[in-house]
């Protein structure tokens, strides 16, 4: 069938009219500038603004250097991608044809989900191919009018939109291929290292995933990108926003301290939902950058925008290490990077780094520092449950499957009953102050038995602190379990009322803000860090477990946590020998008991 034949038909009259509908869709979806957060109804308006603010003319280049529609498809994500890892190296960019992305297929991929602008290229064809200089369509016999060449080109265009789809659809495959690989080869290896103890120390054994542990909160840790992912579904964020002891510390201490947030610029770093965002907005910020990796960024400017808030509250995505933040300097951070044992998932490497790049001088963090402390309990009812379990198992013995329960450190809600011991502070990091590299620790410890017991774990939580000022002092550290509830905000026995107007006129009065996340506290998302002892302590009253505590950021797993335990016991009224005092004595004598675990 000739072309002829059906463009001047009834039927094509109906194809141009569902065509016509089509693109009018299409035009309802605002595009994306390149380099900024401006958005545009029409691809031309967008080019017309990336060359008179951006200083790149993106249809100048395309007819100088004669760009097919692949190759405009390639610009455009090579320069999304560059802009959001840093924004330097595209400014002011320059294309000569000499490029190596400008034949790399793997530009061909969206870095940009639905991005509207890719499906508005076809557009550019449109309007080249209605110059009389340039009648011939590839493929096609020389059209016969206008309207037939019209339609050969969107005949076209739909096969270079088919063309992208089948490029998505083979490099997604691609990537499944590289996970199912990697997911293989880590299982391969984690049966490979796997050992037993030997005597009394714990060799470096694998280790497999806790049980129990909400998969939300621990994505498997195979790449930077899958991190980021992980956050991107409502699930996570859910289980975040109704952990009351999280959410009601952020906004007690923003909405009790409207003073310290009023005609403040603040940077939310890692907003997820931008529910603090929309706290420090509330709060009187005069602006809000709120910034996410995540495309979980696209539902957090729907909130924003649904509360009214988007003339104070700006969503941008990208790293906080590679985003360029409209202003110089911001007067306050506010950000929840917390992960299990505090240090997981490193997010608070990421925060050190905004403090070093955006916070003004006497700015301020929040929370402003924090404190990991550990803790001794007996559990023998958990014990049974989860290791013992193994001896009998519908009558058969499964040894082996103990092994890899030691290594694991287990996260798990722990009764306070269990409880048997005091706590230590390991380590306390000032935010304002620490260093990316003093994340890394190692650290002496003394617990002190409270009753005959057997000993079956260590566990670790971490309590964090808002202060108002950069200045302000961390509360005395507790060495008490029972008394660590003392910084947590008082009861107020008065209306919410009563205590705003309180607050207002006693500034001085309002409560040190903070919250635990240790066992004797209401429960958290965070739960506790318990770490199974190999050999379990049977012990009294006044005895006494010392040693020394290693964790650092595993070596090829940076958001994931090696955490090395050096400890004996010594029995009330014993003393340690000279030999047996610090941390280099502890980790090279053989009087310590060595067990290792991974945090993942």
């Amino acid at each position: 069938m000739s072309v002829v034949a059906y463009t001047e038909s009834v039927w094509a009259e109906s194809q141009d009219e569902r065509w016509d509908d089509w693109e009018d869709d299409e035009m309802d979806t605002p595009m994306k500038c390149l380099f900024c957060s401006h958005t545009f109804q029409s691809a031309p308006t967008l080019f017309q603004h990336c060359e008179k603010i951006h200083g790149f003319d993106f249809l100048g280049t395309k007819k100088r250097l004669e760009l097919d529609f692949y190759s405009c498809m390639r610009v455009v994500n090579y320069i999304r991608k560059m802009a959001n890892e840093n924004f330097a190296k595209v400014s002011g960019l320059m294309i000569d044809g000499t490029e190596e992305f400008l034949k790399d297929d793997e530009y061909l991929k969206p870095t940009m989900d639905e991005d509207a602008l890719l499906y508005a290229l076809d557009e550019l064809d449109l309007d080249d191919a209605a110059a009389p200089a340039a009648p011939q369509v590839e493929g096609f016999e020389p059209p016969a009018n206008e309207k037939e060449h019209n339609l050969m080109m969107r005949i076209k265009a739909l096969e270079h939109i088919v063309g992208i789809k089948d490029k998505q659809l083979e490099y997604a495959q691609e990537q499944f291929d590289k996970y199912r690989k990697t997911v293989r080869t880590q299982f391969l290896e984690d049966l490979a290292d796997g050992t037993s103890v030997v005597g009394s120390e714990l060799g470096s054994l694998a280790s497999q995933s806790a049980v129990a542990v909400p998969p939300a909160r621990r994505p498997p840790v195979l790449s930077s990108d899958a991190y980021f992912d992980s956050y991107a579904h409502n699930d996570i964020h859910e289980q975040m926003l109704k952990d009351r002891v999280r959410t009601d510390g952020y906004r007690d201490f923003i909405y009790e301290n409207k003073g310290v947030f009023k005609d403040k610029v603040v940077l939310d770093v890692g907003c997820g939902t931008g529910i603090l965002s929309m706290f420090a907005a509330r709060a009187g910020a005069k602006k809000v950058y709120a910034v996410d990796n995540s495309n979980i960024v696209e539902k957090a400017r729907e909130n924003i925008k649904d509360n009214e808030l988007e003339d104070i509250v700006t969503v941008m995505q990208g790293q906080i290490e590679h985003v360029n933040l409209p202003v110089g300097s911001v007067d306050i951070i506010v950000s929840e990077w917390m992960g299990y044992f505090l240090l997981f998932e490193a997010m608070l490497d990421s925060v050190l780094v905004a403090r070093d790049r955006f916070l003004a001088p006497g700015g301020l963090l929040a929370p402003s520092s924090s404190r990991i402390y550990l803790t001794a309990v007996s559990n023998e009812e958990y014990m049974n449950d989860r290791v013992h379990y193994w001896d009998n198992v519908y009558g058969f013995k499964m040894p082996a499957m103990k092994g890899p329960i030691y290594p694991e450190v287990l996260i798990e809600v722990v009764d306070p009953e269990c409880v048997v011991a005091n706590s230590a502070e390991l380590v306390s990091f000032d935010h304002h102050k620490t260093k990316v590299a003093q994340l890394d620790f190692v650290s002496p410890f003394e617990l002190i038995v409270t009753k005959e017991c057997r000993v079956h774990a260590l566990v670790g939580y971490f309590d964090v602190f808002f202060g108002r000022s950069p200045d302000d002092a961390l509360p005395p550290a507790d060495g008490d379990a029972a008394a660590a509830t003392t910084y947590r905000p008082p009861a107020f026995t008065g209306s919410a009322k009563d205590r705003a107007q309180m607050l207002a006129t006693r500034p001085d009065a309002a409560p040190i803000h903070g919250f635990t996340t240790g066992p004797h506290g209401e429960p958290t998302h965070w739960k506790q860090s318990m770490f199974l002892l190999a050999s379990p302590i049977d012990a009294a009253a006044g005895d006494r477990i010392v040693g020394a505590f290693d964790c650092h950021k595993h070596a090829k797993a940076e958001r994931e946590l090696d955490i090395n335990v050096y400890y004996r016991v010594v029995r009330a009224g014993e003393d340690l020998g000279p030999s047996d005092v610090g941390v280099p004595a502890i980790i090279s004598s053989e009087r310590f008991i060595k067990q290792s675990y991974r945090l993942r």
